[in-house]
């Protein structure tokens, strides 16, 4: 006899086994269907290093769009840890290049001085002030229902910030803003990384990316798992099963049938 289930997923990524959790939690029967041996997606820890008992991050590797209201309602086991420097970019041909350090404004003023963008230094405050207040306006929005481009524009409250950053090509903004080729292009790694858009993306897509970079946790941080990737991934794993969520891995899903019920 099959065993019927309420709810059945199919892949056990951190999507996955999220869903896996909450609907569990809620009182409904779950099995999560994964293709790979093991669950967490690109959200693992792996060997990487023969005979060196360390597991590091394999795909992904840092946290900035897990609401701390998922950590609450899972009550996930996990610790985060900001970072201090967020980005270091070589300055091609030479020995030196930007930091960007969150500890010490004054060391990455003098780093941008070092890479001749000294004029840039001010302009990045003021380009970042500006995410960081979609980002307080936003991000506490990706828990609810999603907002129409209206009511988006309302919580941010500011409509040329609206425009630049969400209504016009991020990467008008970007060229217009900075001066130096090396600070543009730290800037434009959050808005092209993955999407294969050109600077200037009439589609928008580059502004979608961007948005999500800049946007999590209400700051736009990226922290650090401690334990890795995988120790997220294993709590939302241990969150679900724990509620009752059941779990088949190498199950291959070739394709599924909708019927009237």
């Amino acid at each position: 006899m099959t065993e019927r289930f309420d709810v059945v997923i199919v892949g056990a990524g951190h999507n996955g086994l999220t869903a896996a959790a909450y609907l569990a939690q809620a009182g409904k029967s779950v099995l999560v269907l994964e293709r790979l041996d093991h669950v967490g997606g690109a959200a693992v820890s792996a060997d990487v290093f023969e005979g060196i008992d360390a597991r590091l991050s394999r795909y992904s590797y840092l946290v900035s769009l897990l609401p701390q209201r998922i950590i609450d309602d899972l009550r996930l086991d996990i610790r985060l840890i900001r970072r201090r420097f967020s980005s270091y970019s070589p300055l091609p041909g030479t020995d030196r290049g930007l930091l960007i350090d969150n500890g010490d404004a004054a060391a990455t003023a003098r780093s941008f001085e070092s890479v001749g963008a000294a004029r840039d230094a001010a302009a990045w405050h003021d380009f970042y002030d500006g995410t960081a207040r979609l980002a307080r306006a936003l991000f506490p929005t990706v828990t609810e229902p999603l907002l129409s481009r209206s009511e988006a524009r309302r919580a941010v409250g500011d409509d040329a910030l609206f425009d630049a950053l969400v209504e016009r090509p991020i990467g008008e903004l970007i060229e217009s803003t900075f001066e130096s080729d090396l600070v543009s292009g730290v800037v434009y790694t959050d808005a092209l990384i993955g999407t294969f858009t050109p600077n200037i993306d009439e589609s928008l897509a580059a502004n979608r990316c961007f948005m999500y970079h800049v946007i999590g946790g209400g700051t736009g941080d990226w922290d650090v798992p401690v334990g890795g990737m995988g120790a997220v991934t294993g709590a939302l794993f241990a969150a679900a099963r724990d509620a009752g969520a059941q779990f088949a891995t190498g199950a291959v899903v070739t394709s599924i049938i909708l019927t009237a019920r």
